[in-house]
């Protein structure tokens, strides 16, 4: 298929141009009739080889930065508040952003479009873009008429998420460098330094204390089966990555990672303000329910919470209200059970869910300044360890060859 450029009117007149994929001119002119578009001039553009795409790579589909789905959702928001049809908003948005496969799929949602799709049906053929949350919205932002109210919601969600994974790595950033520092460090003691010194004490023939002893075993084992040792972390890594990616290990593994101390609950207030911001939007967006218990359980990371959300559509469905079920989990905190039992006697579930959600995110955010706080005194504590471990190591035995020397 060939590249070609365009220019054409759309039905009030305002001139448009943009690109297009097709086999010949007259298909473009086609689909621009298709569009309500009349086109002016079709030309054949020369396109240069592009790398191939990398959705076809090894590590599956690559998806778009959330940055740039938070600049497209911001910037539609305000195309189509201008009153500019969706079809015109998306040929602007397609010339503008920064992704080659952004753009692409931004193609293909309008030429979909153009074939008679809605919005909401072409953005879900393109889940590695637009996911079920994502798609969800919008669908109800085209059945209420609210579309740019909607497409500001979701570029708000998707902000917040990237702001708070942000802070996430931020948080283990430096444990991280500390604990790769240290590893190092061993490896090149244990290779390069601490062997001068087992073949200065064995030479001498002193009676080495409990402190060296264990220094000289941890260095043999270290030099003779530090092969193995690698061989059976690395086994052992991938053995546990495999194993929480069962349906049964990761069930196990996320109960044990809300039963931590520190850990635990970042982790869930983590998931209780997803799924509180998720689940408000969704509301006040006007999905049905029951979608939207499904669509939150799906975007809550934690799957030990996601089959508490899942639980709700039973109550749901018999007729009976949401804070009784999250009260007998054991898991909700009890600010998100009694926020939901007044929001649904007030008739204002959204609203209160939506605070519930800033209240955690803040939480959250001052549990990971503490984690820090936490997490450096420990690390300072290990390193003052491990350095007086290996002072004493060395120089107790040397402090005992200068004293025979002296004799």
């Amino acid at each position: 298929m060939a590249q070609f450029q365009y220019k054409a009117r759309d039905r009030s007149g305002s001139l448009i141009t943009g690109s297009m994929d097709a086999a010949s001119q007259e298909v473009v002119s086609l689909e621009l009739g298709k569009m309500g578009h009349f086109p002016i001039s079709i030309k054949s553009v020369k396109t240069k080889t592009k790398p191939k795409d990398s959705t076809g790579s090894l590590f599956g589909p690559r998806k778009v930065e959330i940055q740039e789905l938070v600049l497209f959702s911001r910037q539609m928001a305000t195309l189509v508040n201008a009153g500019i049809p969706i079809l015109g908003s998306l040929t602007a948005l397609s010339e503008q952003v920064q992704s080659p496969h952004f753009s692409q799929v931004i193609l293909k949602v309008q030429a979909d479009i153009g074939d008679g799709l809605s919005l909401s049906d072409a953005m879900s053929k393109h889940p590695d873009v637009f996911s079920e949350l994502y798609v969800s919205m919008i669908e109800a932002g085209e059945a209420g008429g609210v579309m740019d109210e909607i497409l500001r919601r979701l570029a708000d969600l998707l902000e917040r998420q990237e702001q708070n994974e942000d802070k996430i790595r931020t948080a283990l950033r430096y444990p991280k460098m500390v604990v790769a520092a240290v590893v190092i460090a061993i490896g090149i003691l244990m290779s390069k330094v601490v062997p001068v010194f087992v073949n200065m004490f064995q030479r001498a023939q002193i009676e080495l204390p409990l402190p060296t002893k264990i220094l000289i075993a941890f260095h043999k084992v270290f030099v003779d089966f530090w092969l193995i040792g690698l061989i059976t972390a690395v086994v052992g890594f991938f053995a546990f990555k495999h194993y929480i990616k069962t349906e049964n290990g990761r069930y196990q593994w996320h109960t044990l990672l809300l039963r931590m101390p520190i850990i635990g609950p970042i982790a869930l207030r983590t998931s209780m303000a997803r799924f509180t911001r998720v689940f408000g939007s969704l509301q006040s967006a006007g999905v049905p329910i029951l979608e939207t218990l499904n669509i939150a359980s799906r975007v809550v990371s934690n799957v030990v919470i996601a089959g508490i959300i899942r639980g709700l559509r039973v109550s749901v469905e018999e007729g009976l209200g949401l804070a009784d079920p999250l009260q007998r989990s054991g898991y909700v905190p009890p600010l998100v059970i009694q926020m939901v039992a007044a929001g649904e006697e007030a008739g204002a579930l959204d609203d209160m869910l939506v605070k519930v959600a800033d209240y955690y995110d803040e939480e959250v955010d001052r549990s990971l300044k503490k984690l820090s706080t936490y997490i450096e005194p420990i690390l300072l504590v290990f390193m003052a360890v491990l350095v007086g471990f290996l002072a004493l190591s060395i120089f107790l035995p040397m402090w005992d060859m200068s004293k025979m020397a002296r004799r």
